[in-house]
């Protein structure tokens, strides 16, 4: 498989690369101390067609291929992975999700501003502390009225309190479980949701996490996704496809973790020379690279087989649970090299290794992408 990248999509990284570098970088401290939603930065990469990359330019969106996205994601990512992380939230699990599974009219509604950036998209599938179709708290969706109406509370909803549109999953038919799930377009501003709380996180803190309360919330029979029941399979070709966007994300963090590595090596003293010098650290330096490598090919490998229309789930499950290692091990060794110096926050490694396990875990836990390549191994 030819991964010689094109011009428009070396135009893409390299414009991804230096916005990352001039203005994502500056402020990726700050922001991870604050937690805050960068919202002028959103706006930012609106303006830059970032928000709609690999959409078609019928829905406003800038009509590159998947792999562009890729490489977007990446290369922002390595310069904030919050950052990164909220617009892989907005493109990969909500305007996806109206792409790949909403009908013409539900796609000519919504994709046009969020492929420009006017309407942040969030995702609501988890609930406090069960699966979507067994907690006391699950979201149910009863029809009256013309309506489904709502109820229930979802916890960990990504881009949560800032979103304009969620996709928002919930049991028709509790008897059936997972398979009794169904998807729905939900406006933030619709009566009845509520953020009730923001959530704490160790990493990617500026993706607004939060708790959202559903009381009595009448939606349009229209903004069913896909069929009643739909919803597990809806899920599952999210997750497969978000988990390229994470792998990609991994791939950014662990670039900056090692690019850091190298430079401190060269500059750090010790024993009279740089410790570059040490073999211990060469080897461990060689290792982050390799790590890095594997991630990338089979990423990109995934994110091709994505572009020629070809089955990828599969790939796309093995891709994100190597990623979910690698991306650990690299920043953990990057935490080494720098030693002392980088378990303090005067050092960006440890907030990377705080970054990278929320990277491949935000969306699902690692049993879904295992259940995938087990059930592709079993047919």
């Amino acid at each position: 498989m030819d991964f010689n990248l094109t011009e428009e999509q070396q135009l893409i990284k390299k414009m991804a690369r230096d916005y990352g570098r001039e203005q994502l970088e500056p402020q990726a401290s700050e922001i991870d101390r604050s937690g805050l939603y960068p919202a002028e930065t959103i706006k930012e990469m609106a303006a830059l067609d970032f928000m709609g990359m690999f959409f078609p330019v019928e829905y406003g969106g800038a009509g590159a291929d998947f792999f562009s996205y890729i490489l977007m994601v990446e290369e922002l990512s390595r310069s904030c992975a919050s950052t990164g992380a909220i617009l892989a939230t907005h493109c990969s699990l909500a305007a996806n999700a109206i792409f790949a599974w909403g009908n013409q009219e539900q796609k000519e509604q919504y994709l046009p501003d969020m492929c420009t950036g006017e309407k942040l998209g969030g995702f609501a599938m988890y609930e406090p502390g069960a699966a979507p179709v067994e907690g006391p708290d699950r979201v149910t969706a009863g029809f009256a009225g013309g309506k489904y109406v709502l109820s229930g509370k979802k916890y960990y909803v990504l881009n949560g309190g800032v979103a304009d549109v969620y996709i928002v999953f919930a049991v028709i038919n509790p008897d059936a479980g997972m398979r009794g799930l169904s998807a729905f377009i939900v406006d933030a501003g619709t009566p009845g949701l509520t953020v009730s709380r923001q959530i704490e996180k160790m990493g990617l803190r500026a993706l607004q996490t939060s708790e959202i309360v559903f009381e009595n919330v009448q939606v349009p029979k229209e903004n069913l996704l896909g069929a009643e029941n739909q919803g597990y399979e809806i899920y599952m070709g999210i997750l497969a496809n978000s988990s390229v966007a994470a792998a990609a994300q991994v791939i950014g963090i662990a670039q900056s973790a090692l690019d850091a590595s190298i430079n401190y090596a060269k500059e750090r003293v010790q024993f009279g020379g740089p410790i570059a010098r040490l073999q211990a650290i060469q080897w461990m330096l060689a290792e982050m690279a390799m790590n890095i490598h594997l991630v990338r090919v089979a990423t990109y490998r995934v994110a091709a087989l994505i572009d020629k229309g070809k089955p990828y789930a599969q790939e796309a499950a093995m891709t994100r649970m190597f990623a979910a290692k690698a991306g650990v091990d690299v920043c953990m060794n990057a935490l080494q090299i720098h030693g002392g110096y980088g378990y303090g926050r005067d050092m960006i490694v440890e907030r990377l290794l705080r970054d990278v396990k929320g990277a491949i875990i935000f969306d699902s836990s690692n049993e879904y992408p295992q259940k995938i390549i087990a059930g592709s191994l079993l047919r």
